[in-house]
């Protein structure tokens, strides 16, 4: 139900990904509905999140960022945590409930209930918290740090306990994703960006740490409620590259015919992944793509935009984001894309 989290938490190794138009390409392109979606005034339209029901979370930016919530229908309704300067919504689940980050001077959490009631949150000694992803029993995961500098992974249950955890051996735990099952992958800093090692964490709090073949750096960005992981790794050559780890540990990278660098965001129930590359036709030339189960990938190019901003994908192959005509460049417009 979540792309990835409002601020990105690794800029060397979030690409900004674009989409540009007509639809979907390629050898197994299927028809496609494009719809484009903004708020008068507004500078930032993003969509970063969409359930089953086609309800899309995100955040929308006047002078300040606030909560949206897209229907099917297209009616738009905004929100605001009480207090906050800004309001991101990261993640809905198929209930319609919310979670994101929100900011008074520092980060915090919240969780918004469908009849709009908000609740901000903390855990106990957290200064920063950054939510990412809410599942279908309304458990959040996501990262918090103390004074003492750090980051750790936590859990909120529905009833809004919490439970902290960490990779052994990490100086930052920094979890992206949990599924309906309550098992958890994200990644672990040693030290620094540039040394990372991806992690799954089961139900019973078991955590194993893996690597892509061939990586310096490994970062998982979603898990599907089969146990299916995807991500993104870094070569030696400093190549970004994408990858999909099955439920039983082994590990396929894969790029699109002629990427200079791709990155995997979410793979959904059957197996479908979303996500972006350069294609080295220009230093801003960022496209989206899929990648079926069975490997082959399409790509899609709505409004030949030049960038992108975020990407979701549900079960049933809806892809929502945010699209500009460049990353410096134009007012940036949510979008809404399904196949057929």
């Amino acid at each position: 139900m979540r792309y990835r989290a409002a601020i990105a938490r690794s800029a060397a190794l979030v690409l900004c990904l674009a989409l540009c138009a007509g639809g979907l390409s390629g050898a197994a392109s299927a028809k496609s509905n494009y719809v484009t979606f903004d708020v008068k005034g507004a500078i930032q339209t993003t969509g970063g999140s969409i359930n089953d029901n086609g309800y899309i979370a995100g955040w929308v930016r006047d002078s300040n960022n606030h909560g949206l919530l897209r229907a099917p229908d297209g009616t738009i309704t905004f929100f605001n945590v009480p207090g906050a300067t800004d309001t991101f919504g990261n993640s809905i689940n198929n209930k319609n409930v919310i979670t994101g980050i929100w900011f008074a001077y520092y980060e915090h959490g919240y969780v918004r209930a469908a009849n709009g009631t908000i609740t901000p949150f903390d855990p106990p000694g957290a200064t920063m918290t950054e939510p990412v992803c809410i599942n279908d029993k309304g458990v959040i995961v996501g990262t918090w740090a103390g004074q003492s500098g750090g980051f750790q992974g936590f859990l909120r249950s529905a009833h809004g306990k919490f439970t902290s955890f960490d990779v052994q051996g990490a100086t930052d735990t920094m979890p992206q994703y949990i599924n309906n099952h309550g098992v958890v992958t994200g990644y672990a800093q040693y030290g620094s960006q540039s040394n990372t090692k991806g992690f799954v964490r089961a139900a019973d709090g078991t955590i194993t740490t893996f690597d892509a073949p061939g990586s310096t750096r490994t970062q998982p960005q979603g898990i599907n409620n089969l146990g299916v992981i995807t991500g993104t790794y870094v070569n030696a050559k400093g190549v970004f590259h994408g990858f999909v780890r099955a439920a039983d540990g082994i590990i396929t990278a894969f790029d699109p015919e002629g990427s200079k660098g791709t990155q995997a965001y979410v793979v959904n129930d059957k197996g479908t992944i979303t996500g972006g590359y350069l294609d080295g036709k220009g230093p801003t030339n960022y496209i989206g793509f899929v990648r079926s189960p069975d490997g082959k990938i399409t790509i899609f190019d709505p409004h030949k935009s030049g960038w992108v901003l975020e990407l979701g994908i549900n079960n049933h192959g809806a892809i929502t984001g945010g699209y500009a005509k460049s990353y410096t460049q134009g007012v940036q417009r949510g979008f809404l894309l399904t196949t057929e």
